[in-house]
């Protein structure tokens, strides 16, 4: 049984929920502290004229349910806050978060990676929208790329700075795709980038996120090895090699071709001891394992 659970039950929250509904997942746990107003309506999918002044976790669980009888919404009309949302966790298999608050996205952060639970982040400003998803084992995360939140004077909302309507719902959607892969152990897919969306121009990027073995919350990862050139027995030789480089304690992040290389590696890697956080397919060709180098490399 898969339970979601979704901050912000807005612009992003509405088709995130939507979608994994869809997808079938059992639970959805939805946590916003607002209510429905007008100028919601050209973006937040699930709500109506009638729900004006309607607590938003209270409009949205009634289309949802109505919609999805299978799917069970729980809902809580709160704010999160980091003081708050270890209380929201019980049961929980991935995090959701749909706010327009960037602190909102460094409080998921951090506690996805304490905990071990997966994560998607979303944004969306003005024409511009990304998604990040993190495994909840390893890094890199949101921390990696941003250190710190904003100044509270210079970050905006997308309430004073505008949004594109259906740009929410692309990554609204994007997101629930994310969790849902998350959900069912398609991490190596799904994490190692963000996802970048220009509005304006029609254009979609995955850019790789950077490698900061001094992040605060995860360690960030100690370098990226591509041995999709080489064949077994190469391929765990150039990984022997990148590890012997490392500090015990320290993530190497490994892309290969499908087939043979992903069976070899990953399992002499158990062998030896290291921890494989990550091992599945990234697409039809390519595999991705992670791994924490332990205490020594065997000679």
């Amino acid at each position: 049984m898969a339970r979601a659970l979704i901050i912000g039950v807005g612009g992003l929250g509405c088709p995130a929920a939507l979608g994994l509904a869809e997808f079938g997942v059992d639970e959805l746990l939805l946590v916003d502290p607002d209510v429905v107003e007008l100028s919601n309506l050209q973006r937040q999918v699930l709500f109506r004229t009638s729900d004006l002044g309607r607590p938003k976790v209270e409009a949205a669980a009634e289309r949802l349910e109505a919609r999805f009888p299978n799917t069970l919404v729980a809902t809580r009309q709160d704010r999160v806050t980091a003081a708050t949302i270890g209380d929201l966790l019980g049961g929980v298999d991935v995090i959701v978060d749909c706010t327009d608050d960037p602190a909102s996205r460094f409080v998921v952060n951090d506690i996805a990676i304490a905990r071990g639970i997966p994560a998607v982040l979303g944004g969306v400003l003005r024409f511009d929208g990304n998604v990040i998803a993190i495994s909840g084992k390893s890094g890199p995360c949101f921390r990696c790329l941003f250190e710190e939140p904003p100044p509270e004077n210079e970050a905006r909302t997308c309430g004073q700075a505008g949004v594109l309507g259906p740009l929410c719902g692309i990554v609204g959607h994007l997101q629930a795709e994310r969790a849902w892969g998350l959900l069912n152990g398609h991490a190596a897919a799904h994490t190692g980038f963000i996802t970048t969306i220009d509005g304006l121009r029609g254009r979609i990027r995955d850019i790789p996120l950077p490698e900061d073995t001094d992040c605060p919350a995860c360690g960030g990862l100690a370098a990226r090895l591509d041995i999709t050139p080489f064949a077994c027995p190469m391929t765990y030789v150039r990984t022997r090699l990148a590890l012997e480089k490392l500090h015990p304690g320290e993530v190497l992040d490994i892309v290969m071709r499908t087939g043979e290389p992903s069976r070899n590696v990953p399992k002499n890697l158990l062998d030896e001891g290291h921890d494989v956080l990550i091992d599945g397919a990234v697409d039809d060709t390519l595999h991705r394992v992670v791994v924490r180098r332990t205490s020594g490399v065997p000679t």
